[in-house]
C-alpha cells in the first residue's frame, strides 16, 4: 500500500498554489528538444507570481506553446492553480 506523509500548511490570504500533471513537465521542445522541466515551471511561476491568476494562466499556456513549438503534444497537460 502506498503511504503518504501528511503536511499541514498555515494558510494566509493571497497564497497561491499550483499543481501540474507530468504532461507539462515532460513536454519536449525548444532548440535542444529537451523537457519543459520542473526548473522552468518554477521559474515561470516566480516570474509571474504578482500577476492575476488569469494572467498567470495565460503566461503558463503561452510558455508551453512556445516551448513545444512544432513538437507533438506527448501527454495530457493539466495545471490547476488557486488562490486563498
Amino acid at each position: 500500500a502506498q503511504e503518504y506523509e501528511e503536511t499541514t500548511v498555515d494558510l494566509i490570504p493571497g497564497m497561491k498554489f499550483f499543481l501540474t500533471s507530468d504532461g507539462l513537465i515532460d513536454q519536449v521542445g525548444g532548440e535542444r528538444r529537451r523537457a519543459f522541466g520542473k526548473k522552468r515551471f518554477r521559474a515561470l511561476l516566480l516570474e509571474n507570481y504578482a500577476k492575476s491568476m488569469e494572467d498567470q494562466k495565460d503566461a503558463i499556456y503561452q510558455a508551453l506553446l512556445e516551448h513545444q513549438g512544432n513538437e507533438k503534444r506527448r501527454d495530457d497537460v493539466a495545471v490547476i492553480g488557486f488562490e486563498i
